[in-house]
Order: C-alpha cells, then sequence, then structure tokens
C-alpha cells in the first residue's frame, strides 16, 4: 500500500514539473515581442490579484468568417510593438503568429489575457496602465504565449 501512494506522488510530481518545465521554456527560449496593453480589471478571490488585459490585436481588423481557434500572424510596426498582419485556420511557418481563439471580431489568446501581482498591486498596477503600457511577451513556435513583464508607459 505504501509503495501505491509513493507511485502516485511520484506521478503528480512529474505532471506538475511538466506543466512548469513547459511554462519555463516558452518564457527562456520563446521569440520576444511587445504589444501594447490596456487593463480590465483587477482581483479573482480565489487565484489573489492580477490585472486581466487587453491589447490591441484582440480586435481583428475586419470581419471574416473564421470562428474559433485560429492562428494571428504578426506584423512589427515602427514603434517596435506589433499588430495583426493576417488571421489563419492554418498554422503559419517562419513567421510571429499567436494561437487564439475568434468569435466574431474579438480574439482572446490564452495565457496572456490575465498577469498575476503581488497581493494588493492590482489596482495600483491598473491606474498605472491607465496611462497606456507595454507587455514583453514570449511566444513558442506552436503560438502559445507567456507574459515576460509589464512596461509603464511614463
Amino acid at each position: 500500500m505504501k509503495k501505491l501512494i509513493y507511485i502516485i506522488i511520484l506521478i503528480w510530481a512529474i505532471i506538475a514539473g511538466s506543466v512548469t518545465a513547459y511554462n519555463e521554456i516558452i518564457l527562456i527560449k520563446g521569440e520576444e515581442i511587445l504589444l501594447q496593453v490596456l487593463p480590465v480589471d483587477p482581483k479573482d478571490f480565489l487565484r489573489g490579484d492580477y490585472v486581466r488585459l487587453r491589447y490591441n490585436i484582440n480586435t481583428a481588423p475586419e470581419e471574416n468568417n473564421l470562428r474559433g481557434d485560429v492562428y494571428v500572424v504578426l506584423s512589427k510596426n515602427n514603434d517596435e510593438t506589433y499588430s495583426i498582419k493576417k488571421i489563419t485556420n492554418r498554422k503559419p511557418e517562419k513567421v510571429i503568429f499567436l494561437k487564439g481563439e475568434k468569435y466574431g471580431r474579438h480574439i482572446n489568446y490564452k495565457s496572456i489575457q490575465q498577469y498575476f501581482v503581488k497581493e494588493n498591486e492590482g489596482k495600483i498596477l491598473e491606474k498605472q496602465l491607465e496611462k497606456g503600457g507595454l507587455a514583453r511577451i514570449s511566444i513558442d513556435k506552436n503560438g502559445s504565449a507567456r507574459i515576460k513583464e509589464i512596461l509603464i508607459s511614463k
């Protein structure tokens, strides 16, 4: 019986370690870009303070028939930020892109829509972001992304 408990604990440790390693690999080896951000709202009573973020790339430039999972190809702007170049349902190659979910003109990107902060700092960051800000994002080759840092406009 003890052996079974140890095996279960080992399996859970491997799963937790794999999830952590996957997220860290994106942060370390992913392509780094900047996106313009605006705050939406800052509190989750179960998970703590966070700032929910909205990006200029959350709205498709025009309506098309694509729905559900999409790939958003990004292009670099003169100010070093990125914007939408095109939206497709086929995984692009050799370009920077994000995987998202599109409904109408709205596109949601998992893992970069919320930025968790220390307790009682969510409202402070939200207030600072009212003036504008940037998110430094790291993207892997499959279009998955993680937020590296939030930069406040001065």
